[in-house]
């Protein structure tokens, strides 16, 4: 075995979608700030595969890596599967979850705890006791309905990521797990015809109602995968969507197809902000070896 480079790396789930956290790596960055940092389509392709891809990996892991920062306590830049979202709020939970509890960011008595991105400052909330993150707090940007047609709604989160919100269609019995494979169906053959008209969209999110302040949804994102969680910003769309509608829900959950669930609260006085508390679980700690005479290296994935 010719090892080349070891990476370790600690795992983490947010209410089911999972983050490949890299603490150790032999990638260069040689960067103070996430913002001067520019990963093209060709950089580190061979780490991001081998960290990301199957037989390590999944479609699934998303990846992230904690990079020194001068106007925050630490500054994240994900590095996901190609196509894939730049930024993700459940990657600040998983991040701060993480650090915290591995002792690799000091504990604030305030609680509060800002973040680096490439889309700016991020402040969340995290309770800490007995060496455990208790639950995690943040807020969105302003979400706004941007266009309604008869068969979907559009949002867009941040004024940034933009998604695209269908009924569940007559075809679909309900967003259940014995329906999966029409929902899956579903969600290839709209997100392959959203492409197609050069719709720009971040996910495409299916919804049924549950009660006049809670949804079932599963969001697919733009190669048609489904994500793994009810997703933070398909909480914040549906959310926004709901209150469209002059709904005057201020509380709202949103369940995923394999029951987790999140639940925002919309924040007085603001233009469709939201809050959002939940928690991060870290599964494991990997190391992980490049072999450059491994005929799978770089990983494949399944699709």
């Amino acid at each position: 075995m010719n090892i080349e480079k070891m990476f370790t790396t600690i795992d983490i789930h947010v209410t089911g979608e999972a983050f490949r956290m890299i603490v150790h790596s032999s990638l260069a960055l040689n960067k103070d700030s996430v913002e001067l940092i520019t990963l093209s389509k060709s950089t580190f392709t061979p780490e991001k595969e081998l960290l990301l891809n199957e037989p390590r990996g999944h479609r699934g892991i998303n990846g992230c890596m904690v990079t020194p920062s001068k106007i925050a306590d630490f500054g994240l830049l994900f590095v996901n599967q190609e196509n894939d979202s730049s930024f993700r709020y459940s990657g600040l939970v998983a991040s701060v979850t993480a650090l915290l509890e591995t002792g690799n960011l000091t504990v604030k008595e305030n609680n509060l705890y800002t973040i680096e991105t490439i889309h700016g400052l991020q402040t969340v909330y995290a309770t800490y006791e007995n060496q455990e993150v208790g639950t995690v707090c943040l807020q969105s940007d302003e979400c706004q309905v941007i266009k309604k047609t008869e068969d979907y709604r559009v949002v867009e989160v941040d004024r940034l990521r933009r998604y695209f919100l269908f009924d569940l269609p007559n075809s679909i019995a309900s967003i259940q797990m014995e329906n999966l494979a029409s929902i899956m169906k579903w969600g290839r053959q709209t997100t392959e015809e959203m492409s197609h008209r050069n719709c720009l969209f971040d996910g495409i999110i299916l919804m049924e109602p549950v009660t006049e302040d809670e949804v079932k949804s599963v969001t697919f994102e733009k190669d048609g995968n489904l994500l793994r969680s009810p997703g933070m910003d398909s909480t914040f769309a549906i959310f926004t969507v709901l209150r469209n509608g002059a709904s005057h829900v201020t509380k709202f959950t949103n369940q995923s197809i394999f029951d987790s669930k999140l639940t925002a609260q919309a924040i007085n006085g603001t233009n469709e902000k939201y809050s959002i508390e939940t928690q991060g679980f870290v599964t494991g700690e990997h190391q992980f070896i490049y072999d450059q005479d491994d005929p799978l290296k770089n990983g494949f994935l399944l699709k």
